[in-house]
C-alpha cells in the first residue's frame, strides 16, 4: 500500500503489518508503564528519600517550631558497603570446553581486561552497585558502541595565519564493546514473568534531543525520522523528579522558605525548553522483544517507529535482551530486589522520630508554656522566656509556668537499640563503619569483619554472575564484529605492560566465562599479603625455587614490580669497600671481601690503580700467606682467623693472628725481630706514596 503524503505519522499508511505492530507496541508499553507507575516508582522514591535523608514528608505535617531532623544512618550504611564490596575490578576467568579452545582462553581473558579498561567500567560499576544498594537492583546494558563522526579539522600549521584551511574528515571515536548504566527510572518490562530470561518485552525510556537521536540511531529511515521530529516531543514527564524535589526542599528549609508551598510537581520542567526550539526534547522508547527477534525505536508524541518496516531483527547473534540485573536481596518469585533503605525503613523512621521528640522536648523546656488568668491583664507578647524578663500583672497568681519533665535516659537508650537493630538488619557493624567496638586484637577485628562479609556474600555472588554475563556478551559481540587483527595493551600479573596480538581465530570456539569479585570488607588484601610473606619464607630456601621469580610473584599483591626495587647493572658492579671507596670489579665479590671463587688474584688486578708491579707483588704475597697459594680466607692465609667469629665467653683470650711475613727491606720502619725498635726516622709528612695507598687497601681487605 502506498504511503499517504502527509506530515503526520499514521501506521495504516505503512501497511497492515505495521498497524498490527503499533497496536502491539501500545498494549505492551501501557501495561509496563502502569506497573512501573503503580509499583516500581513508589518504591524507588521511598528508597531514594531514605537514602538521601529527606525530611520533606515530615515538613508538611509539623509546626514551625518543631524539629525536623533525619538521621543519615541509611546513607552511611550504603556508602560503607559500596567501596568495600568491590574494592577492585572483577577477576575474569575464561575456560575452553575443548583442549583446542583452552589454548585460546588466555587471549580472551586479556581481551576482556582490555575492554574493561577502554570502556571506563570502573566508574560504571560504581553506579551499578550504588543503584543495587539503594534501589534493590542495578542494571547494565551491554552493546557494541561505534561512534563515528564527521568533523572539520584544521590543516593550517601556522596558528598566526590570517586564513585557516579546514578539511572534512571522518573520525572514529570508539569502536568496541561497551556497557552503559541504566537508570531504574527509565526501565520498564514484562512484569508477568519474574525471571529475566523469560520476559517477553523490555522498554527503555529516554528523553533526547534531535542531534542525540540522529547520532544514537544512525540506521534510522530518513523519512520516518523526519516525521518523528516534526511531531511534538511526547510525554516529557521526568519520572525521577523526586531527586530534584528533595534538593529543592532541602534548599527551602535552609533558606527559611515555607516548605508547605512546595508542590510535588509533574517533573516536566526538566525537559521542556520553550525559549530555544533547537533544544526540544523527544520521548524515545527502545522496544525489545527477544522471543520475537524484534527491536524497534519509537520517537515523539506519535511514537513513530524510525526503522524501515517498523522494526529490525536483534543485531546480536545471542538474540537476547541485553539487560543485566544486579539484585542486592533477591526474594524467590520476585524480579525486583530489595535495597538497604527498604530493609532499614522502619527503624530509620523510628530513629528520626525519637531524635525529633528529644529536640522538641528540649525546645519546650527552654521556651515554656504559661497558665494565665484571663482577668490578670497580662500582655501575651510578654509571655516569652528571656533573661531578666518581667511579666507585670495585677494578680500575682495570674501567671505561672507549665513544668515539663527532663529528658529521661531511656530516650537515648531507645536510639541505641534502634541502631543495634539496623546493624543486625544490614549486616554492617561498627568495625566496618570505622567506629570501633571494643575488640582487643587484630584477630578479633578480622573475625568481626568476616561476619559482615557473610551477610553480603550472596550479593557478591550476584555481582559475579552479572559480570560473567557481561563478559559473555562482550565476547559474542567481538566474535561477530571482529574485522582485523589488533595489538592491545594490558598490565600483566607482574605489573609489567604486555602487548599481545589478538587474531580472529582467538575468538572462535566454545568457552565458559566466570567473574570473581573479591571484596575487601574482611581485610582480604591484608590477609593475602601476610599469607604470601609466610609462603615466601617457606619456599625461598628450597633448592629448586628461583628466588627472583618468587620475589616477583610476591610483589604483585603490593602493586610493585621487580624492576622498581632492583639495582641497575652499574650499581651491581660497583661496590664500596670498608673505606667508602668503590672496589675494583675483580674484588667486588661480596661485601668488600676478595672473591672466594673465580681464580687467583694477580698483579693485573691493580692495573688501574697506578701501583708498580713490584709493590703489587709484595701485597699479594701478604694476602697469600707463607705457602703463596691463592687467598681463601679459610685456608693457608695468615688472615684466616679474621673470618672466624670470636667467642669471648668460652675461649678465654681472643686469638691473635700469626706474624706477618716481612720483606727483606724495611722501608716503613717495621720491626725485624724480637726486641727490635721501630724506626722513627720516617718522613710522616707524605702519606700519599704508592706504598701507603697499597697498605691502606691491604688493611681494609684484612678488616
Amino acid at each position: 500500500m502506498a504511503r499517504l503524503k502527509s506530515n503526520t505519522y499514521t501506521s495504516s499508511d505503512w501497511g497492515k503489518e505495521e498497524e498490527e505492530l503499533m497496536q502491539n507496541f501500545v498494549l505492551q508499553r501501557d501495561d509496563a508503564l502502569k506497573y512501573f507507575l503503580s509499583v516500581i516508582k513508589p518504591r524507588l522514591d521511598r528508597s531514594y528519600k531514605l537514602y538521601i535523608a529527606s525530611n520533606q514528608d515530615r515538613a508538611r505535617q509539623i509546626k514551625s517550631w518543631q524539629a525536623n531532623i533525619s538521621v543519615p544512618y541509611t546513607m552511611s550504611v550504603v556508602e560503607t558497603l559500596l567501596p568495600r564490596v568491590l574494592d577492585a575490578r572483577p577477576e575474569f576467568t575464561v575456560q575452553g570446553r575443548t583442549e583446542d579452545d583452552q589454548v585460546k582462553s588466555e587471549k580472551q581473558q586479556q581481551l576482556g581486561d582490555y575492554f574493561w579498561e577502554i570502556s571506563k567500567m570502573d566508574k560504571t560499576t560504581e553506579d551499578v552497585i550504588r543503584s543495587s544498594l539503594i534501589y534493590g537492583t542495578g542494571y547494565l546494558q551491554p552493546y557494541w558502541k561505534k561512534d563515528v563522526r564527521t568533523h572539520k579539522f584544521l590543516t593550517t600549521k601556522d596558528l598566526n595565519s590570517k586564513k585557516y584551511v579546514w578539511k572534512e574528515k571522518e573520525r572514529v571515536f570508539y569502536d568496541a564493546p561497551y556497557a552503559e548504566w541504566v537508570d531504574n527510572y527509565s526501565l520498564m518490562y514484562d512484569w508477568h514473568n519474574t525471571e529475566r530470561q523469560s520476559k517477553q518485552y523490555w522498554f527503555r525510556r529516554l528523553v533526547l534531543t534531535a542531534p542525540e537521536i540522529k547520532r544514537r540511531y544512525p540506521n534510522a529511515d530518513k523519512e520516518r525520522l523526519r516525521l518523528a521530529l516534526a511531531s511534538p516531543g511526547g510525554v516529557l514527564t521526568d519520572y525521577a523528579a523526586i531527586r530534584s524535589q528533595v534538593k529543592q526542599t532541602h534548599e527551602s528549609i535552609t533558606k527559611g522558605a515555607d516548605v508547605i508551598r512546595i508542590s510535588s510537581g509533574s517533573g516536566d520542567d526538566k525537559y521542556n525548553n520553550q525559549a530555544n526550539s533547537k533544544l526540544q526534547m523527544y520521548e524515545v522508547f527502545e522496544h525489545t522483544q527477544p522471543f520475537e527477534d524484534m527491536y524497534a525505536v519509537h520517537v515523539g508524541a506519535s511514537s513513530v517507529p524510525i526503522f524501515k518496516g517498523g522494526y529490525m531483527p536483534i543485531i546480536y547473534d545471542f538474540k537476547e535482551a541485553a539487560f543485566i540485573d544486579f539484585p542486592y536481596l533477591k526474594i524467590p518469585g520476585e524480579f525486583e530486589g530489595y535495597g538497604l533503605p527498604m530493609i532499614l525503613e522502619n527503624p530509620q523512621i523510628m530513629m528520626n522520630m525519637i531524635k525529633n521528640q528529644r529536640l522538641d522536648s528540649a525546645t519546650l523546656s527552654i521556651h515554656k508554656m504559661w497558665i494565665v488568668n484571663p482577668l490578670a491583664n497580662i500582655n501575651k507578647d510578654e509571655l516569652i522566656t528571656r533573661p531578666f524578663g518581667i511579666i507585670y500583672s495585677i494578680d500575682p497568681n495570674g501567671v505561672r509556668e507549665v513544668q515539663f519533665s527532663d529528658i529521661k535516659a531511656s530516650a537515648y537508650k531507645e536510639e541505641d537499640l534502634l541502631k543495634s537493630d539496623m546493624r543486625y538488619a544490614s549486616g554492617v557493624d561498627d568495625f566496618s563503619m570505622g567506629a570501633g567496638g571494643g575488640a582487643s586484637s587484630a584477630t578479633e577485628v578480622r573475625h568481626l569483619r568476616e561476619s559482615t562479609l557473610e551477610r553480603v556474600r550472596l550479593f557478591v555472588n550476584h555481582l559475579g554472575d552479572g559480570f560473567s554475563e557481561l563478559m559473555r556478551y562482550w565476547m559474542d559481540m567481538s566474535r561477530q564484529f571482529f574485522t582485523k587483527d589488533m595489538v592491545i595493551r594490558i598490565i600483566g600479573d607482574d605489573g609489567k605492560e604486555l602487548f599481545p596480538l589478538i587474531e580472529k581465530n582467538d575468538l572462535e570456539g566454545n568457552f565458559d566465562y566466570r567473574a570473581t569479585v573479591l571484596p575487601s570488607i574482611a581485610g582480604q588484601n591484608d590477609i593475602k599479603k601476610k599469607q604470601n610473606m609466610d609462603l615466601f619464607q617457606l619456599l625461598i630456601n628450597l633448592p629448586f625455587v628461583d628466588p627472583r621469580k618468587l620475589t616477583q610473584k610476591i610483589l604483585v599483591d603490593w602493586n610493585w614490580s621487580l624492576d622498581s626495587v632492583t639495582k641497575s647493572a652499574e650499581e651491581q658492579q660497583t661496590q664500596l669497600g670498608p673505606d667508602g671507596q668503590p672496589l675494583p670489579p675483580e674484588m667486588a665479590g661480596g661485601e668488600g671481601m676478595p672473591p672466594e671463587t673465580g681464580g687467583e688474584l694477580s698483579p693485573s688486578a691493580f692495573n688501574g690503580s697506578q701501583i708498580s708491579p713490584d709493590v703489587a707483588q709484595s701485597a699479594l704475597a701478604l694476602l697469600r700467606g707463607n705457602e703463596g697459594g691463592p687467598s681463601s680466607f679459610g685456608g693457608s692465609s695468615a688472615f684466616s682467623q679474621a673470618a672466624s667469629p670470636i667467642d669471648l665467653l668460652n675461649s678465654g683470650a681472643p686469638p691473635t693472628a700469626p706474624r706477618i711475613p716481612l720483606p727483606t727491606s724495611n722501608p716503613r720502619g717495621f720491626s725485624r725481630g724480637p726486641g727490635s725498635k721501630v724506626n722513627t726516622n720516617i718522613n710522616m709528612n707524605n702519606n700519599s706514596s704508592q706504598e701507603s695507598a697499597l697498605m691502606n687497601r691491604v688493611n681494609s681487605i684484612q678488616r
